[in-house]
């Protein structure tokens, strides 16, 4: 079957493991799994690369408007939004198999070891995403750091999923691997993750391990657990990407009247007796 040239990389994405798990999750609503009709419109949209209707023509930041945009635009948070939703869903199971576990972990300063990379990172001030003792060894510390990449920016177009999530995992590796192994005498796992919902090799072999601890911990099928975490993640990916493309990026402007002066209430209120 031939396919059109803009539709071709958009099939070949949702072939990903973990990419088309939303399409098979049951819309319960306790579990986070629901779309809103215009979610549901949305995410098929953006599945197929088919024009979604009411955008509007130039984003806040003052460039043109467009879903590709969306997805990498900085301005309102969304980006950063996206990542800190999936560190704090992992962060969470992380804590029912492992402790003690930790969100955005302080790295400990580099003082007389020698890195041989020169990428790698030195600052005092470093931190991770996650750290958890004992997930892949007993008496051992593991460090997470997560990327959410999207796959269609107008850099990694022309490239596969599979050499996307690679060349961000050795980016991450090439940052932080040297320092964790010889100051922390950890091991790092970088997690990365695509706008399609999609996972690299390093991601897969997380959850997998992490389902399978999961599984060992409730006595739950690792099948059954691992359906359900793909299934959350895709999703979770999935509603982050439409705040993206459908979320106003105009800051609050706060109300000119004083709201906080609570107190002024309950003396009208005793006033009033």
């Amino acid at each position: 079957m031939d396919l059109d040239d803009g539709l071709r990389p958009y099939i070949e994405q949702a072939r990903d493991t973990g990419a088309s798990s939303w399409l098979n999750a049951l819309p319960i609503r306790e579990q986070q799994l629901d779309l809103n009709k215009e979610q549901f419109s949305d995410a098929l949209c953006m599945r197929y690369n088919f024009l979604l209707s009411g955008l509007k023509s130039f984003c806040e930041c003052g460039s043109p408007f467009s879903v590709t945009h969306a997805l990498d635009c900085k301005k309102g948070g969304f980006v950063a939004q996206r990542h800190d939703n999936l560190r704090d869903l992992l962060t969470h199971l992380l804590s029912k198999v492992c402790k003690p576990v930790e969100a955005e972990p302080h790295l400990l300063p580099v003082t007389n070891e020698e890195l041989a990379l020169r990428t790698a990172n030195q600052a005092d001030e470093a931190r991770l995403d996650i750290k958890a003792h004992g997930f892949w060894q007993r008496g051992q510390t593991a460090f997470f750091d997560l990327r959410v990449t999207h796959v269609n920016s107008s850099s990694q177009r022309n490239k596969s999923t599979s050499n996307i999530f690679k060349s961000h995992e050795m980016a991450k590796k090439r940052e932080y691997l040297e320092r964790v192994i010889e100051v922390e005498h950890g091991t790092f796992t970088p997690l990365v993750f695509g706008t399609n919902g999609g996972m690299g090799v390093e991601c897969q072999r997380f959850v997998k391990q992490l389902c399978a601890c999961l599984a060992e911990k409730t006595d739950e099928s690792y099948a059954d657990i691992c359906t359900w975490l793909r299934t959350r993640i895709s999703v979770d990916i999935l509603k982050s990407a439409i705040t993206c493309v459908r979320g106003s990026r105009v800051p609050f402007r706060k109300a000119a009247t004083n709201a906080e002066d609570f107190s002024l209430m309950n003396v009208r209120a005793l006033n009033t007796e």
